[in-house]
This record gives structure tokens, C-alpha cells and sequence, in this order.
């Protein structure tokens, strides 16, 4: 039965001293729960009510009592929920408290309903709904006037601390600024040391994020006028959260003798009301406090008690906190699975009751103290959804925390990338796994070398195995000539000083100067000038490179590799190497044959690069046993950069929960056209165009090997120079670039001249005989 029902049906017989008896009580409970003392408020409305989760007996009220006691039972069951950490409290707070003000509103008493409302928005907040608390705090001052004086700054103070809760502490001091003159005006030192107690705390977060010692020296005045006005109503409970928010500013300071002073009395005073809830918040903070000191055991002893106490209650955003500190300190002692379970447990418990600020610094947590142990996946998801949390945060340190978690997440995914290519040639071919041996032979020399082999055979690949097996110091720098200018190789390998050309604004080590003590790799080191390649072979000669701009060389320690997919020694006979170049880097020379001439390695490449895409894409695709031994007859001119963009291909356009099999590989294996994938391998098929693709390239393989002579391009192909020609000025106009002009033979006019004489003479002879 409802409040309307049930005093609607008993007006009549409500009794005047019983009403009287009401009230009173409502007025001494009151103001007992505004000192804080809960238990005596509750004993002042013994009469009407006993305990939290009990309704309170309001059968024979009229409805504007009724609805009085209904208004002081939820507020202390609020309160004493909090402070015993009693379950489901807070809700039945709301209810209790939703009921009054619906009888208020009812009555037309909006100041009352305001009141409601203003208790109720606290109700939310402990449970760290701050959106909820947001709304009805707004619909509250809605309904207040300035001569609604003392409620209506206690409105405002309560909208100053939600904001600071979630963590919008600009608009929470601008709420405090415009307040400041209402609560100066009043006779209330309770309103007046609440207003001081949350402008310090604002004051204090905002001096530690934005680094304001100026902020922080307000803080101390404030947080010593709110003691001074709670001394002055008598407010001990609220003097003792005045002291725990002392030890947690100066925590902050680094002032760890005061701060634990600090929580000393404050665990006192709360100690004295038996408050269970206030007492492990102050519990949180020392164990911050322990934490910054290194005392990383004793900090997981007391705020696992923390945590054991909140979790009975509903003050969910104080667990949140809790189990935040809970998780950092299981990390530091490396109980890293524990931690991850309390830290998963805070960013849910958060995001569950609205508290997105204290989840999503949970999650900035998880990453800090976890990053490294967390799967990529993992790091990234939890990355993105504190990201999605924070999104509207305005506290610069968590601003900034967030920040670096994005670098962490990117730099863990560059380092993930390189470990998983570093000091790894996967190979099952005997052959390769005998050219791997010979690499870490030569590798403990530190002459130059020679690593030469067609485009995706894994030139650098094993230019880092070399660096890591010779255990020179240095780093390891690959440089891809071709893509240098040709007039900024020199500054590029050998650095410059700054002024030494026009845009050289700074100093620059240079590549040579970056790898100091380590290794080289000149990839592509055929597209290097003449020019170039002569001041490349003194730095190796004479060990030592002179920067553009010094005014000498210096000495220098660096293993050069070099690398190609060319035939150097056709490059020299053509004039485009040095051969003096070649003869010093061809000291050890490691040919890399394609994977066509090692179709064992193909199989176990393939395998690596399944497991990768599995982990990078979230739709599943698989490959059969007897699909991944197909891939052995699979052409792959590009080697494994191609097998790799053929297997990723599979992944981005195969459906969802697609099966690759050995059909599909041979499929793609025979067909030349772009469009063949694993999706679905005869999609678009047209045996006339795979016949001219495949012609194609035999054609255009023939003229790079015979260097662009038809001639010697049709003996390779089996056709006549004719033939050849034909083709080429038919259907496969596109190739008559690849074709080296016929050069027409000169023949002198003595050789002429002699010709004629000979045959001549030849005549006369033949004449004479007869």
C-alpha cells in the first residue's frame, strides 16, 4: 500500500500529539545528522523507526509528517548504510527518500521536494552515479530562491562535490566561486566548513594535476577554515574527513610523516563513531601512502581490508578506488594475476554505476602496472576503452596518464613487430639452415658483407641475426639507399653540423655515427652514385667519416652490410659499381635463394604468418594442414613478401569462419590475373586472359634475362626472332619498353675496298688456270 492510500485512509484518526511527537523528532534528528552523529539521530526517531531496511511506522501521520520522517529516515539510512557498510542501503535510502518527495510535491511544498531531491542526488553519489546525482541536484536549484538560503548552498556545494568526484574540477570550483557569497552569508558553520572542506579538496587535485603550488597553499587555508567552522557547530565526524583529506594532500607532497599523522586522527575520530566506511577510505589512503614510500607489502594488507570492507556496501565509487590501489599493489609485488583481477574488477564496477572517471583510471592503471604482461589484443582494448571512458575527463593529470598509455600501446605494438622479426629466419630447408651456419661463422668478423638475393628472401632479416650474433654493442641502423636523395647521401650517412648548408638548422649524427659500435645495413646498395660510393669505400678503408661542415673526420667502429637483389658483378661490368667497392664488400658474400629453390621453408613461413594475422584480426579464417603444404606450388616472384600479402589477403576478404583449402592454393597457384585470391579463387576467371598473363610474364622474364636482345629473348623462350617481334608489336605492345634496340652495323670503306680487290684477284687466278 502506498503512502497516498495508507494516510489517506487514517486522516481522520491522526492523533495532534502524536504528530507533534513526530516532528520534534524529525527537527532533533536533524540536527543530530548534521554533526554526523547518525546513531543519536536514529535513536531521536526511535519512536517511529528502529533500523536501516525496517519501514518507519507512519500509519497515523498525516501525510505532510508522513512524509517529514519518511524524508529523515532515508537521509540516515543513507548515512548509516555508509558508515556500517550495510547492503542495499542506499537503495532503500532512494526509495524512502523518492516517496517523500513525491507526497511534497503533492502538497505543493517545493522547498521540501528541493530537500528530497537534494538527499536524494547524495544517495547517487555514493554509489558514484554521477549523471543521476547531476539531475536531480540540477531539478533541485530549479526549485530553490535565495531566501531557500542555507539548502541552497548546500545544494550547490553537494553539485561542487559530484563535479569534483568526477574528476570536472574547473566546474566544480566555478560552482564553488558563485556560491561563495551565499555561504558567506550565512549563520551555518556546518554549510560553511562543508563549503571550505570541498573547495580544499578541489583546490588540492587541482594544485597536484596542474602543478600550482599557489593552489595548494589555498588549500591549507581552506582546509583550516573548514576546521575551524566544524570545531565551532561541533561536527567531529566532519573534522576527521577534514584530517583524512589533510593526509592525502600532503601525501601528494611527498610529506609522508605529516600525511600519516594526519590519518592517524582521522582514523580516531572515526574510529569513535565506529564508522566502518570512513575508516577504510582513510585505510585507501595510507595504502597510497605506502605505495609512494615503497612499502608495497604493508599497503596490500590494508587495503585489501579496504576492499573487504566497501564491498558490503553500496558506495560503489569508493570501491572503485579501493580496488584500484588494491590492483597497483598486488602488481608490485607481482601477484600479477590478482592484480589484473582487481584492477578488470574496479574499471567494471566503475563503468557498471556510472562512475566512468574511476573506471576509466582503473583501466590507465591496468595498463601502467600491467602493460607488459597484458596479450597485445588486450592492451589494445583496454588502451581504447579507457580512452572511450576518459573522453570528456578534464583533470590534466589523468589527461596526460592516458597519453602515455597511448605511446605505451604503440610502442608495445613496434616492439611486438620487431621481436616477432627479430632474431628469427624460419626455415625448415637444409640448405638455408646450412647458409645460417656460415652467417654466424662470418658474423664474428667485422668486415664488410655482402648479402645479395631476389626482393622477400629476408636480406635484413638476417642483417640483424648477423648484428645480434656478432655482440657488437651498437645499434643496429638499416638504410635503404634508394630512397635517398642523391645530393643528402653524404649528410644522411655521414652526418652534418649545423649552418653546414641552407635547412641545416641542428647537428645531425648521421646514419654511420647512429650505428657507432654496432652494424650498418646498406640496402640496395647498388642505387648509390659513383660519387657516393667512393666516399662510402674511404669511410670503410680508412674508418673514419667526416660530417659535412666539421673540421675533421673522426674515427669510427662499424660493421657494414650491404645488400642487393642485383647482379653486382653485371653492374660493374656495365660501370654503375666500383669494382673496388665490390671487391671490399664481397669479402663474405651470403647468396639468399628464393624460396622457390627451398619449398620446404614455405610451409613454416606460411604457418608463422597464419598465427600472426589469427592474433591481429578478430574474424577467424583458417588454413588446412594440406592448404598450408600447397603453398609450395605457389609461383611467389615477390618471395615472402608476397606469400605474406597473399595470406593477409585471405584474412581481409574471406568470409567469417572461412576454411582455406588445398583446392583454393592450387587454384591461386595457377592463376596469373590480380584479382585470384583465396576468397573465392575462380571469381572473375577467363582462360583466355590467365593464357596472356602467363605468356606475358614468360616474355618479360626472357627480356630481363637476355637484357632486353629479342634474339636471345626468343632462343630462351623456343620461338623465332620473327615470332618474338610479332608479339610484341601485337598484343603485348606494353613490353616493347623492355626490348634493347638492334644497333646496325657500320662497315668501313677500306674493308669494302679490300673485299673487291680479294674477289678480284680471285678471278684473275681462276682466269690463268684455264
Amino acid at each position: 500500500m502506498t503512502l497516498d492510500v495508507q494516510s489517506s485512509s487514517r486522516s481522520s484518526d491522526s492523533s495532534p500529539s502524536l504528530t507533534n511527537r513526530a516532528r520534534l523528532s524529525c527537527v532533533q534528528s536533524k540536527g543530530l545528522e548534521e554533526a554526523g552523529n547518525y546513531e543519536a539521530a536514529r535513536s531521536a526517531l526511535g519512536e517511529f523507526w528502529r533500523h536501516v531496511g525496517e519501514r518507519p511506522n507512519i500509519e497515523l501521520l498525516d501525510r505532510g509528517t508522513a512524509a517529514e520522517v519518511l524524508l529523515r529516515v532515508g537521509t540516515l539510512s543513507g548515512w548509516i548504510g555508509s558508515s556500517q557498510q550495510i547492503g542495499g542501503s542506499q537503495e532503500t535510502a532512494k526509495n524512502l527518500i523518492t516517496e517523500s518527495a513525491h507526497v511534497f510535491e503533492s502538497l505543493g511544498e517545493k522547498a521540501k521536494a528541493a530537500e528530497a531531491q537534494v538527499e536524494l542526488a547524495w544517495c547517487y553519489w555514493r554509489e558514484g552515479a554521477y549523471a543521476e546525482a547531476r539531475v536531480m541536484l540540477r531539478e533541485a536549484l530549479g526549485r530553490l530562491t535565495d531566501s531557500d538560503g542555507d539548502l541552497k548552498g548546500l545544494a550547490l556545494v553537494r553539485a561542487a562535490d559530484v563535479e569534483r568526484a568526477d574528476a570536472k574540477l574547473n566546474d566544480a570550483l566555478q560552482i564553488l566561486n558563485g556560491a561563495a557569497a551565499l555561504v558567506e552569508s550565512s549563520s551555518s558553520h556546518s554549510l560553511k566548513g562543508k563549503f571550505h572542506n570541498t573547495l580544499a579538496v578541489v583546490l588540492k587535485n587541482l594544485g597536484a594535476t596542474e602543478r600550482r603550488a599557489d593552489y595548494i597553499d589555498r588549500a591549507l587555508v581552506e582546509f583550516a577554515a573548514a576546521s575551524f567552522h566544524f570545531e565551532q557547530a561541533g561536527h567531529t565526524r566532519f573534522l576527521a574527513r577534514v584530517e583524512n583529506n589533510l593526509g592525502f594532500l600532503f601525501l601528494k607532497l611527498d610529506r609522508f610523516q605529516e600525511a600519516h599523522q594526519h590519518l592517524d586522527r582521522a582514523r580516531l575520530l572515526f574510529n569513535s563513531f565506529k564508522d566502518a566506511g570512513s575508516i577504510a577510505q582513510v585505510d585507501e589512503t595510507r595504502a597510497r601512502s605506502f605505495l609512494a614510500q615503497g612499502q608495497n607489502f604493508e599497503a596490500e594488507r590494508i587495503v585489501r581490508a579496504s576492499v573487504h570492507t566497501l564491498e558490503k556496501g553500496g558506495e560503489q565509487a569508493l570501491l572503485v578506488e579501493s580496488l584500484t590501489t588494491h590492483g597497483v599493489a598486488l602488481a608490485r609485488l607481482n601477484r600479477f594475476e590478482q592484480a589484473q583481477s582487481a584492477l578488470t574488477r574496479a574499471v567494471e564496477t566503475g563503468e557498471g554505476v556510472g562512475d566512468y572517471q574511476g573506471a576509466g583510471r582503473a583501466a590507465v592503471t591496468l595498463i601502467e602496472e600491467l602493460g607488459e604482461h597484458l596479450a597485445p589484443n588486450d592492451l589494445r582494448e583496454t588502451y581504447l576503452r579507457a580512452d572511450e571512458l576518459l573522453h570528456r575527463a578534464q583533470d590534466v593529470e589523468t589527461i596526460a596518464r592516458l597519453r602515455v598509455c597511448a605511446r605505451r600501446v604503440v610502442e608495445d605494438k613496434k616492439a611486438r613487430v620487431a621481436e616477432n622479426t627479430r632474431s628469427v629466419f624460419i626455415h625448415a630447408a637444409e640448405e638455408t639452415a646450412k647458409m645460417l651456419d656460415y652467417a654466424r661463422q662470418v658474423a664474428l668478423s667485422d668486415t664488410a658483407m655482402l648479402l645479395t638475393g631476389e626482393t622477400g628472401t629476408g636480406k635484413e632479416v638476417l642483417a640483424r641475426l648477423i648484428h645480434e650474433w656478432s655482440g657488437r654493442g651498437g645499434n643496429f641502423v638499416a638504410i635503404n639507399c634508394a630512397a635517398l636523395c642523391d645530393s643528402l647521401v653524404e649528410s644522411q650517412l655521414f652526418g652534418h653540423t649545423k649552418g653546414s648548408f641552407t635547412d641545416a638548422e641542428r647537428d645531425h649524427p648521421g646514419a654511420v655515427r647512429e650505428a657507432a659500435g654496432g652494424t650498418l645495413l646498406l640496402d640496395e646498395i647498388a642505387e648509390l652514385s659513383r660519387a657516393n660510393q667512393a666516399k662510402l669505400l674511404r669511410m670503410i678503408e680508412e674508418g673514419e667519416v667526416h660530417a659535412l661542415g666539421a673540421s675533421s673526420p673522426e674515427r669510427i667502429d662499424v660493421r657494414i652490410v650491404a645488400a642487393t637483389n642485383r647482379n653486382l658483378a653485371e653492374e660493374v661490368a656495365c660501370g654503375n659499381l666500383r669494382a673496388d667497392l665490390l671487391y671490399r664488400l664481397n669479402a663474405f658474400h651470403i647468396h639468399i635463394p628464393p624460396l622457390r629453390e627451398r619449398t620446404a621453408d614455405i610451409p613454416v613461413i606460411a604457418r608463422k604468418f597464419i598465427h600472426d594475422f589469427s592474433e591481429h584480426y578478430a574474424k577467424p579464417v583458417s588454413f588446412t594442414p594440406e592448404s598450408v603444404e600447397a603453398m609450395r606450388d605457389l609461383p611467389l616472384p615477390g618471395n615472402a613478401r608476397e606469400l605474406r600479402a597473399l595470406i593477409e589477403r585471405a584474412w581481409l576478404t574471406a568470409a567469417e569462419g572461412a576454411i582455406i583449402s588445398a583446392e583454393d592454393v592450387q587454384i591461386v597457384a595457377l592463376r596469373q590475373m590480380q584479382q585470384a585470391g583465396f576468397t573465392n579463387p575462380w571469381a572473375g576467371c577467363s582462360l583466355e586472359g590467365e593464357v596472356l598473363q602467363y605468356e606475358k610474364r614468360l616474355i618479360k622474364l626472357a627480356l630481363d634475362a637476355a637484357h632486353g636482345r629479342i634474339t636471345h629473348a626468343a632462343r630462351l623462350l623456343g620461338i623465332t626472332h620473327q615470332g618474338l617481334a610479332f608479339i610484341l608489336n601485337g598484343r603485348h605492345k606494353d613490353l616493347l619498353g623492355a626490348r634493347k634496340p638492334a644497333r646496325r652495323v657500320y662497315r668501313s670503306i677500306m674493308n669494302k675496298r679490300q673485299k673487291e680487290t680479294s674477289k678480284e684477284r680471285s678471278r684473275a687466278r681462276n682466269k690463268n688456270k684455264a
